[in-house]
């Protein structure tokens, strides 16, 4: 019997729910015989309970529980359900996190959906799937429950998830600047599933970076033992660390190297003497660990590891440092990390230089040169000059508004080739240049700003391509006058801003294309312009100037403060331009050594005391004192310490324009009778402690038969 009610409850809850969805007439007398005879068959089974026992159901129902993987994942766990029951079917299948009662779960336990199955194994009458996604590692009871209040309790324990990745920490084994490798350290820290493998690449790099560097072989792998290991750099950068676990959990980790330095630093050394005394600066950069230290010592000494460095000055943040002897000084800068680099400037502390005219051109290339004739010219001559124990040339490269270089301002020189304006083939500066610094000597460019010709004022023997014949000749009114006639001589006009712009920008072309030592102007500014002065040679611009002045309500400078308003004006502009392409190249000026015709009204206009007490307009002076201890006018001892108290800055040095020409001449008696002349005027200038150096003038009277006995008392206290 009780077999067959439990047919009836099944086949009746079936067809009720089929019978809803008809016709509600049709479904409410369905309902109704269906009813009564439940009614009929519950009355038997009453009637009949006490003799059968057979529909009471004590068996519990059967819960099997499987996992989607038993491997370690990094995904989710998905548990399936299974269930049996041989009696009236399943009604509930719930679960709690953790190890449970059957109470707790019965009372507060989250269900799980089942679905009844069709039936696969014999033993049930009821079957049922389900599932749940476990997302963290756990232990979970569930309960299965049937209709007639039998129940199964079980546990499941999840331990096979694990999405954390694995934790990289790095140390070095110094943070210190050094020129070896760094070992990095690390310390790999997994809580799951273990780590599988750790690999390192070089530079900022991604996950998917080490997929395509594995497949060619770049990346390396890092043994560890116990959680740790390590590995080796050469270089400074970034680093990436990759670790991975066992589930396939990764981690990406980038360091940063910054302390292997291997790079040497950079040092610059450069002089100046004043008043015997060198200043030697130094330029030192490192773009690694930085500059640590600056050391200099007496002497040549190339080896950083010498042990003569211990003794040596440290001068790190001077800047700069001061000797008072001539001769080689090593300079060493090291880095943090240990690398040393080293200069040896040769310092003199006088400045002793020739005049190499074009007066000597003429006379060793009466018309002009061959490239071989010149560099042997050249060669001769500053070989001699080395024999002098000279240390610089001063020469001629612009000597009447033409150039003995490839200029685009100025045509080439006749002392070249023979004739202006006709290239020789070759560039004379650009030999001087090599041959002075391959003997060891400075080399000084000397230009003549305005002048143009000298005892001639004919434009047509001009090269048609020099300046002054241009603006003669052209069709522009307005530059007629960049050029002056005066004297029975051509200038270029000192008041014309075209005029300052092309004599400037042609010394900017020597300092930048060639590897000069200095820009050296000599005596030719404004000629003497007598007592007519204010009327003569640039009046027509003043007069203009003037004009603009009591129209605009300025007051107008005189005409003499004018003019030399005018040479300032050019004088600084070159020195700014030289030190804004070249902060080493000196810049010097020898004007006459007459300094009271320098400041007069009628000519010159000369600024001296201004240049003298300044910073921004020469390097150097050297006023050719060209008399001898005996003159009236301009005895040498007092001429010089003139000149010496006129200097107020200490940035510009004092060289003196020496007479060789005059020795053993009947100029002056002592030139005629004192053979000591040229030496005591040198020693009477180093003797003033102030003096920087000497220049004489000129080469050829070296080597003259006249000036003989004189120069060679010159030359013996030429050490």
């Amino acid at each position: 019997m009780s077999g067959e009610i439990r047919e009836f409850h099944r086949s009746f809850w079936k067809d009720w729910k089929q019978m809803r969805n008809k016709n509600k007439i049709q479904w409410l007398s369905g309902f109704i015989i269906m009813l009564v005879v439940g009614f009929f068959l519950l009355g038997t089974v009453h009637a009949d309970a006490a003799q059968d026992k057979t529909n009471i159901d004590t068996v519990k129902p059967a819960l099997k529980i499987t996992k989607s993987t038993q491997e370690i994942t990094k995904g989710n766990v998905v548990l399936s359900f299974t269930a049996g029951d041989t009696g009236l079917g399943v009604k509930s299948l719930k679960y709690l996190i953790g190890k449970k009662t059957q109470a707790d779960v019965s009372k507060t336990g989250k269900n799980v959906s089942l679905k009844e199955t069709a039936i696969t194994n014999k033993v049930y009458d009821y079957q049922y799937s389900g599932k749940l996604t476990v997302k963290v590692n756990n232990i979970f009871t569930f309960l299965l429950e049937d209709l007639a209040g039998n129940k199964t309790l079980k546990t499941v324990t999840v331990d096979n998830i694990d999405k954390t990745p694995p934790s990289v920490d790095y140390t070095f084994n110094t943070t210190k600047a050094t020129t070896n490798s760094v070992t990095v350290n690390l310390t790999v820290k997994e809580t799951g599933a273990g780590v599988k493998e750790v690999k390192y690449l070089s530079g900022d790099k991604t996950a998917a970076d080490f997929v395509e560097a594995d497949k060619n072989q770049q990346s390396t792998t890092i043994k560890l033992a116990s959680g740790k290991g390590s590995f080796k750099v050469s270089k400074s950068g970034k680093y990436t660390v990759l670790a991975t676990d066992k589930a396939g959990n990764q981690s990406v980790t980038v360091l940063e190297v910054k302390n292997i330095d291997t790079t040497k630093p950079t040092l610059s050394l450069n002089y100046s003497v004043i008043n015997q005394k060198a200043t030697i600066t130094y330029s030192a950069k490192d773009t690694g660990s930085g500059i640590s230290s600056i050391k200099y010592l007496k002497g040549k000494v190339t080896d950083t590891a010498s042990e003569k460095w211990e003794s040596a000055k440290d001068v790190t943040k001077a800047g700069k440092f001061s000797v008072t002897s001539s001769g080689n000084y090593s300079v060493m800068a090291k880095d943090a990390a240990g690398n040393a680099v080293i200069q040896v400037i040769n310092v003199e502390l006088e400045f002793r230089a020739v005049w190499i005219s074009y007066l000597e051109y003429a006379n060793y290339g009466k018309n002009g040169f061959t490239e071989k004739s010149f560099k042997s010219t050249i060669d001769t001559m500053f070989d001699n000059v080395v024999k002098m124990n000279m240390n610089a040339v001063i020469v001629h490269v612009r000597p009447f508004g033409d150039a003995m270089y490839k200029s685009k301002y100025f045509p080439w020189s006749k002392y070249a080739s023979g004739t202006q304006g006709v290239d020789p083939g070759f560039d004379p500066l650009e030999y001087m240049v090599e041959a002075a610094h391959k003997r060891g000597l400075e080399i000084h460019a000397w230009l003549n700003p305005y002048r143009v010709t000298t005892a001639s004022t004919d434009y047509s023997k001009l090269s048609a391509d020099n300046p002054a014949r241009v603006w003669k000749n052209d069709k522009d009114k307005t530059n007629d006058r960049n050029v002056l006639s005066y004297g029975g001589n051509l200038y270029y006009n000192p008041a014309s801003k075209e005029v300052q712009t092309l004599i400037t920008n042609g010394v900017k072309e020597i300092v930048q294309n060639y590897d000069v030592d200095g820009i050296h102007f000599d005596d030719y500014f404004y000629p003497s312009l007598g007592t007519n002065y204010a009327n003569n040679f640039d009046s027509v611009e003043y007069k203009t100037y003037a004009s603009q002045c009591k129209t605009s309500g300025k007051t107008a400078l005189s005409i003499a403060d004018w003019r030399r308003n005018n040479v300032n004006t050019l004088v600084k502009n070159i020195y700014a331009s030289i030190k804004k392409i070249d902060s080493s190249v000196q810049f010097g000026i020898s004007p006459g050594g007459f300094y009271n015709s320098l400041t007069s009204n009628m000519g010159y206009y000369v600024d001296y005391k201004t240049w003298l007490s300044s910073d921004q307009y020469i390097d150097y002076i050297c006023p050719q004192i060209y008399w001898t201890f005996s003159h009236s006018s301009y005895p040498y001892d007092k001429t010089l310490d003139k000149w010496l108290s006129f200097r107020t800055s200490s940035t510009v040095k004092m060289y003196v324009g020496i007479a060789t020409y005059r020795a053993g001449s009947s100029l002056e008696l002592d030139w005629k009778n004192n053979v000591n002349e040229l030496k005591q005027q040198v020693e009477y200038g180093r003797n003033t402690g102030q003096v920087d150096g000497f220049i004489f003038f000129r080469y050829d009277f070296f080597y003259n038969k006249t000036t003989k006995s004189g120069v060679d008392k010159l030359l013996a206290i030429m050490k």
